[in-house]
């Protein structure tokens, strides 16, 4: 078992590089749909009270769960840049955003997918690292007006944080596009059967990249058949990687992926992560994607996501 969840933690790893994608989104200024506006501030007046740990839903009080941390899995595009109000980020986009719940008690762990097209304040810096103004934007971009490493990461988490009802966002770890290519070519590609034509495929790490940012952008809603596909691609690859019977070869993966990764975790937690019974299904953050200006917008459904912190997060008092 421990073996299988080592695979599943690199896995969880380059899943934040693969389901990275082509961004076509770059949202300026502020959205101006009334449902967008009432959520916001629904979600404001939650997360001043969440701050104090304790929440309040159909007359039951919720206090925080201690035994649940969290870490932050990005995937990041370095090529791509941010410009809201005119006010240009150049450090890359994350885009994808998967946060991993760890009950440190029960020993089990949940994968909480958010989609980069949630629409949240983006804090804006000049190269000095003053903030100068937020606008609204997806959350994605914040990426972008961070350094490139560490304060872009922290920057996200932030976001990330501020998106779930203020729940603490303990640890983070990015990857980059490079790194999905190297890893797709570390374990001598992947071979798949592609639901267009049946076809069967041997990827190495440019088409692999390929088949997990296709996208049609003319369509709204593209990102969602993105994603079937790149779950297909985890599916092929968490198969090839069970194959592995080595902890040298998964180490030495990790070695690999070493210069296209940033994080604040040593080696010791990340180690202690594979002593966790990962959920194979995904939660995903819930809400509607709209199109305004000709950019999608991701609007989340605070009432329902409140119901999945309180789950997830908190304990009945």
């Amino acid at each position: 078992m421990k073996n299988r969840n080592l695979v599943i933690v690199i896995l969880a790893v380059i899943c934040a590089g693969l389901l990275a994608g082509v961004v076509y989104t770059v949202t300026k200024g502020k959205s101006g749909t009334q449902k967008k506006q009432e959520a916001s501030a629904e979600a404001g007046a939650d997360e001043t009270e969440s701050q104090s740990g304790i929440i309040e839903e159909d007359g039951k009080k919720y206090k925080i769960n201690p035994d649940i941390k969290t870490v932050l899995f990005m995937g990041v595009d370095k090529e791509e840049k941010a410009d809201l109000g005119n006010n240009p980020g150049e450090n890359g986009q994350s885009d994808s955003l998967n946060l991993l719940a760890l009950n440190k008690e029960e020993k089990t762990a949940q994968i909480i997918q958010i989609s980069r097209d949630s629409m949240v304040g983006i804090d804006i810096y000049d190269v000095t690292g003053n903030r100068l103004m937020t606008e609204n934007g997806q959350i994605a971009l914040q990426y972008a007006y961070g350094d490139g490493a560490e304060e872009s990461c922290r920057l996200t988490s932030e976001k990330v944080s501020e998106l779930m009802y203020g729940v603490n966002v303990d640890s983070y770890f990015s990857l980059t596009l490079e790194g999905l290519v190297a890893a797709t070519d570390a374990v001598g590609g992947i071979t798949l059967t592609v639901p267009e034509d049946y076809a069967e495929v041997t990827l190495n790490g440019e088409l692999a990249e390929k088949y997990v940012r296709k996208r049609d952008i003319e369509v709204l809603d593209s990102n969602n058949q993105r994603m079937e596909r790149q779950s297909q691609f985890m599916d092929a690859l968490i198969e090839k990687m069970q194959s592995i019977q080595s902890k040298t070869e998964y180490l030495s993966l990790y070695q690999k992926l070493g210069d296209y990764m940033t994080t604040n975790m040593t080696a010791d937690e990340m180690e202690e992560l594979t002593d966790y019974k990962i959920a194979e299904d995904t939660v995903k953050v819930p809400g509607e994607i709209i199109e305004k200006d000709g950019h999608a917008q991701y609007l989340v459904d605070n009432k329902e996501l409140k119901k999945i912190i309180l789950k997830m997060f908190y304990k009945i008092m």
